[in-house]
Formats: structure tokens, sequence, C-alpha cells
């Protein structure tokens, strides 16, 4: 009867067009921007390092603009543009990010004049002028918006022969979170107040190269790639996964703080003996050829 009843309230919501938005995602980051670094970037950031070398050995081999302008899209906690500056002497910095608490930890973390601003993606780049930057960086984030406009825009606001740096999420990553995701929403029905719609993360490292090619950028290098989080009880598990920012969105669907959501959890897990959690990512370097 129970799953009748949450059947009927999530049809109920889909209907009703009640979906979780961008706010939504920007509290779930605020919420553990505190961790953010120390729980998920602490072992994720070899990654993005791995990215960002590719990027700035192209950047300087090229001898582009020495004096480059970044734009730092989803900027989070200011990782890349911390490391690149480290790299690239006299570069200049815009770090833009829907979440307070993650601008606010970027402030905190870069010890070099740039500039910070509050917007998602889209909307801030639709407000730039053509030809404004010479490299663009966005971790982990591309799939929170429509990933061909943001490319789109981000083509005609990087100069040609600029740079495009992404990092993000493939579509079958956390395969463990989804084997107990839908039990978990139907036990807990009542808690249920939106719908999360499925993100669009590209579904291989092929699907991912052809959304920057339709937009005239050219492929510098591309690599997938998968990282295994293991942990001695569920429990750590599933306080890992509600304070890192892997269920944003879906943490506004159900409140992943609630303890009776979060037992649950728990007990899904320990059901199916699962004490991993599998990032699946791919990363790219794109050149803008317009």
């Amino acid at each position: 009867m129970s799953i009748l009843k949450g059947l009927f309230k999530i049809i109920k919501l889909f209907l009703s067009k009640k979906y979780t938005n961008l706010n939504d995602i920007a509290n779930s980051y605020t919420r553990v921007s505190k961790s953010y670094n120390d729980l998920f970037l602490k072992e994720m950031q070899k990654y993005n390092k791995e990215m960002l070398d590719k990027l700035i050995i192209r950047y300087i081999d090229n001898k582009v603009n020495s004096s480059p302008k970044v734009l730092d899209i989803a900027c989070g906690t200011g990782f890349n543009s911390k490391y690149i500056n480290s790299k690239i002497n006299n570069s200049s910095f815009t770090l833009v990010d829907i979440s307070e608490g993650m601008l606010n930890e970027a402030k905190k973390n870069l010890s070099f004049n740039a500039e910070f601003i509050k917007n998602d993606m889209v909307s801030y780049l639709k407000s730039l002028k053509t030809d404004s930057f010479d490299i663009v960086v966005c971790s982990w984030a591309i799939k929170y918006q429509n990933p061909h406009e943001i490319i789109k825009e981000v083509s005609r606001v990087l100069k040609k022969g600029g740079y495009f740096a992404v990092i993000v999420n493939l579509k079958d990553t956390l395969p463990e979170v989804r084997k107990i995701y839908p039990k978990l929403i139907l036990k807990n029905y009542s808690k249920v107040n939106k719908i999360m719609k499925e993100l669009p993360n590209p579904i291989h490292h092929k699907t991912f190269t052809r959304w920057f090619e339709k937009e005239s950028f050219s492929k510098i290098e591309v690599k997938d790639g998968s990282h295994v989080f293991t942990f001695d009880d569920t429990q750590s598990l599933v306080s890992f996964v509600t304070s890192t920012g892997a269920l944003a969105g879906f943490d506004a669907m159900i409140d992943m703080t609630d303890e009776e959501v979060k037992s649950s959890m728990i007990k899904l897990f320990d059901e199916k003996g699962i004490k991993t959690i599998t990032h699946k990512y791919v990363w790219g370097i794109f050149k803008n050829d317009k």
C-alpha cells in the first residue's frame, strides 16, 4: 500500500511540475561548502590537476597572451583558479558560482586579487561581451544547466584560439546510489515535495566530445575514468554522499539530512552490501576555432 501511495505522490508532483531548481542546487552546495574540499576535492582534485596541467602546457607552448583573462564558472571553492595562478603568472581571474557558500570559501582560499560574482553560468555568460576571455574552466557543474547552451555561450565569449577545460560526471556515475534511490524515495514518500529531473551528464567521452565540436571547438585532449571511495561502514558512506554535493538537487527532492531518511539509506546500503561510491567522469580540453 505504501508503494502505491508513494507512486501516486511522485506522479502528482510530476504532473504539477514541482521540480527542483537552480536555487535548490545553490542551497545544496552552500550547505556542504565548508566540507567540500576535505571530503570531495581532497581525493578528486588529482583529476582537476590532470586536466589543468594539460591545459596550462598547451597554453604556454602556443605562446598565447602571456597575461590571460581566466573565467572560472561554477568555481566552487576556487581550486581551479588557485592552481592556474600558481602556474601562469600575471593572469586575471573572474570566479562565478550560484552558491554563496562556495563563493565565500573561494574568497578565503585565494590570496590574489580576483572578481567574485554570484550568478548562474548561463545568465552570467550571456551578460558578457564577445571575445572577453582567453581561458574558461568549468569543473563538475556543466550538467546543472543546459550544456549545449553553456558551450555555445563560451564559444562566443572566448577569443579565437582560446581554451575551454571541462570536467564532469558521466551519466552512469554513482551506480551504488542508483541501486537504492528508488526504494529510498518510496519508503520516505511523505517527505518528498519536489521531483529532481535526470541531469544531462554525457553518456560517454564520444558524446561529451560532440557537445563541443558542434560549437566550433576542436578537441585537444579528452580522457575518462572512475574513482572509487571505500568506507569502513555504511554510516560513513551515507555521511559522505550527503556532505559532498554528490546528491545536489536530489537532496531537495528529499531531505538527506533528515535522520529517518539517513537511517533508511544506511539500511538499504547494508541490505545490498554496498560500502563504496564510484564517481565516473570525463574531462576535456577544447580550442575555440570560431
